[in-house]
């Protein structure tokens, strides 16, 4: 495929498409064991409202004065679009004038932007309250003039933006920084405890200080969450280090595979090999084989099935039984025969004909290391909102 047409179906159907097309962007972090739903499904109840593609805090605030600012312009909805993707474009080389270098959405296309701001962060609006409009950026563009404004009183129902949005500084669309003001940044959190009441984030956006621990378990507050977001990211932690062994056998397994297969060029295998056979061992060291063993799937289970992501049976069963294979006693990952087939198995029925395992070309494809990140749960991406917030003058 060369190209993909653009259908306006809800955002929803949009950034699925587009996180799909993300997994193939960076080798080292692909679902390559059809792990995305329960990921996903955890991050979103840990960090609501964000995902991996996001890049500052304040393009929450931008992308809600853009299309405030629609409700003026007359016309079709059509000139409406183009008025909002102009204002999309002109919002890059305002944020490079106010001195930003770095995390500027469309810094590198400019006019030929395809993932506007509002693609972005649409979806994200609502989940942390700041749209109140529920339908896509097109039903909005399309209904622009009859909506009413952010200052509207809240039992409005045509108003489509949160009551107190901030306003937009004068001339911003000409000079603009991801510096959020004390007023944004009192309504961001402000949204967060109406509308995310029980989340991680709600919790973090509370702290005076960002903190730059690698992982949310790290986190040295974590003492003073609730006991629900105490088990949440508990969960989250346990399945990131259980899988991440599981991503390591994997990529060992396919080493081994290229190394047999004489002729598949790429690194040198028989040292990729052994790199992935190291750190099995370290992984196997590091793992904390006694909170796995008491580990109580049907806690991750609850929390899955309390979002909107639907986690298969076949993937609950995978997870399950590599949990029981890894919290066996003498269990050595790189020399056990079930473990190397529940590998095989699961990455040959989620990719049928395109398998590593069943496929030459595809495997002749692979560059040696592919989904072995461990799970992080966006969490690069909330630490980054977090400092946006902490460092308000």
């Amino acid at each position: 495929m060369s190209f993909l047409a653009w259908v306006d179906f809800d955002h929803a159907d949009r950034t699925r498409v587009r996180q799909i097309m993300d997994l193939f962007a960076e080798k080292d972090t692909r679902d390559e064991l059809g792990l995305g739903s329960i990921r996903d499904a955890l991050a979103d109840l840990m960090f609501p409202g964000t995902s991996t593609i996001q890049t500052r805090l304040r393009y929450m605030f931008f992308v809600p004065w853009i299309y405030d600012d629609m409700r003026k312009v007359k016309g079709s909805a059509q000139d409406r679009v183009a008025a909002a993707r102009k204002a999309e474009i002109r919002l890059i080389d305002a944020l490079i004038k106010g001195g930003e270098q770095n995390l500027v959405i469309g810094s590198e296309a400019r006019a030929g932007l395809k993932r506007l701001p509002s693609d972005v962060y649409w979806a994200g609006l609502a989940a942390v309250g700041i749209r109140r409009f529920e339908g896509s950026r097109g039903d909005y563009l399309a209904r622009a003039t009859s909506l009413g404004q952010a200052e509207d009183e809240d039992a409005n129902p045509a108003r489509p933006w949160a009551a107190g949005l901030p306003k937009a500084p004068d001339g911003w669309l000409e000079t603009i920084d991801f510096q959020l003001t004390s007023e944004e940044a009192s309504f961001f959190k402000d949204r967060l405890a109406v509308s995310c009441t029980d989340s991680v984030l709600t919790e973090l956006s509370r702290a005076a200080d960002a903190d730059d621990c690698r992982m949310v378990w790290e986190h040295p507050l974590q003492a003073g969450w609730s006991p629900r977001n105490k088990d949440l990211v508990r969960n989250a932690r346990l399945l990131s280090d259980l899988m991440h062994g599981a991503a390591l056998l994997y990529n060992l397994l396919l080493s081994q595979l290229a190394e047999a297969r004489q002729a598949v060029p790429g690194p040198d295998w028989e040292t990729k090999v052994q790199e992935y056979r190291n750190a099995l061992k370290a992984w196997r060291t590091e793992s904390n084989l006694a909170d796995l063993q008491a580990w109580n799937l049907s806690e991750l289970w609850d929390f899955s099935d309390s979002t909107t992501h639907r986690v298969t049976a076949q993937t609950r069963r995978f997870v399950t039984e590599w949990l029981q294979l890894v919290n066996e006693a003498a269990f050595d990952p790189a020399e056990n025969p079930a473990a190397h087939q529940i590998i095989e198995t699961r990455e040959t029925r989620l990719k049928g004909g395109k398998s590593r395992f069943r496929n030459p070309a595809a495997l002749v494809r692979w560059q040696g290391a592919s989904g072995i990140g461990r799970l992080n749960y966006r969490w690069p991406i909330v630490a980054r909102h977090l400092k946006d917030l902490a460092s308000v003058d």
